[in-house]
């Protein structure tokens, strides 16, 4: 055991509940650090458990994509069919790895189910996985096939105004080889899926295991995958947009999207956060079914914001919050990250989501 695996053991002794936020303070390291020696510390036996979330045993578990982000900013206003000024961002992303990566940040044990090539953006992606906390031992790494990249330019408001993504290496998440990760799956305390797989493995996961299914539906395109078998997860987050795919109601008003959220009930799914960008969400189980605004805040980047609101909901389920306290925890983590350049905040933590939260007042 090393000496600063030694400080660490003491502070989880002295106070089970202390996080690595906490942790990372008091050693005056970096948190992704006090990541990598608290797994050491668990392969080692010495640490049985995160008492301040939930046992070390427990999981989630990820299957999504895994992909290089590239985002392009112009310094004025976005001109089409025109070259901009502007500059590049490089991060890490892919809808189902961001999740993850979210989940982690949030001292949650995550294992990462996905598909990169054997190139330079494949090991990047091993390599901050590990240093982050994602267990990525059950993903397949493939020899002819590039990793996933995903190219985005952002409008001078910090919005999406095109993309372009290469994801052809996500057809290999097939249901052979969901069939191959069986065990890790059923004993998962939830399961998170993006609608980058294929759609015969997202309907084999629902039809086949009994675990609770988290879906971001990702774009209106992808989510005509499951608009047959919507009912068959517990939490989904559509925008207006997919939500009309699902549903087949034209979302005007509010009532038009709460309408949208009861025919969703109505098929099975338990909870439903239907995102409405700057005009809040609709959020809908069978006893409630409000909508909560959203604080005005500067936005620098939106593309991971929906990543960082559904990892939020994970948690709050995780930790049994009520319908209000999800929602509002979830748009904690999605200010942080609307507030980052890039597409996960180094900022993200359960501690400062609760500042976040108390700072705007959310309610």
């Amino acid at each position: 055991m090393t000496n600063r695996e030694k400080e660490i053991l003491e502070l989880v002794k002295s106070n089970p509940f202390i996080t690595q936020e906490e942790i990372a303070r008091i050693l005056n390291i970096a948190r992704s650090s006090v990541a990598v020696h608290i797994t050491n510390l668990i392969k080692k036996g010495h640490i049985l458990g995160r008492g301040y979330i939930i046992n070390e045993k427990d999981y989630v578990v990820a299957i999504g994509g895994a992909n290089i982000d590239i985002n392009g900013f112009p310094k004025g206003i976005l001109k089409m069919n025109d070259s901009n000024p502007g500059k590049l961002n490089i991060s890490l992303g892919g809808v189902g790895r961001n999740i993850a990566e979210n989940i982690a940040r949030m001292d949650i044990n995550v294992k990462m189910i996905t598909s990169l090539g054997k190139d330079i953006y494949g090991e990047k992606i091993l390599e901050h996985s590990k240093n982050i906390g994602i267990d990525m031992k059950d993903s397949i790494v493939l020899n002819d096939y590039n990793t996933s990249t995903y190219l985005a330019i952002i409008d001078e408001n910090g919005d999406m105004a095109v993309a372009l993504s290469d994801m052809d290496v996500c057809e290999r998440i097939d249901v052979g080889f969901i069939k191959s990760k069986k065990k890790i799956i059923e004993k998962a305390k939830l399961c998170v899926i993006d609608t980058n797989i294929p759609e015969e493995s997202i309907k084999y996961l629902v039809n086949n295991f009994n675990v609770a299914f988290f879906l971001d539906t990702v774009s209106t395109s992808k989510a005509k995958k499951i608009k047959d078998i919507v009912g068959k997860f517990h939490t989904i987050k559509p925008n207006r947009l997919e939500a009309e795919v699902l549903t087949g109601v034209e979302i005007r008003n509010d009532n038009d999207a709460k309408t949208a959220c009861k025919i969703l009930l109505e098929k099975g799914v338990k909870n439903v956060f239907l995102t409405l960008g700057k005009d809040g969400v609709i959020c809908a189980n069978k006893k409630e079914l409000f909508k909560i605004s959203i604080p005005e805040i500067k936005v620098i980047n939106a593309t991971g914001a929906g990543d960082a609101f559904l990892a939020g909901l994970i948690y709050s389920y995780l930790n049994n919050y009520s319908l209000r306290e999800s929602v509002v925890f979830a748009i904690g983590a999605s200010v942080i990250t609307l507030s980052s350049k890039d597409t996960i905040s180094d900022e993200l933590s359960v501690e400062n989501i609760k500042l976040k939260i108390k700072e705007l007042g959310i309610c």
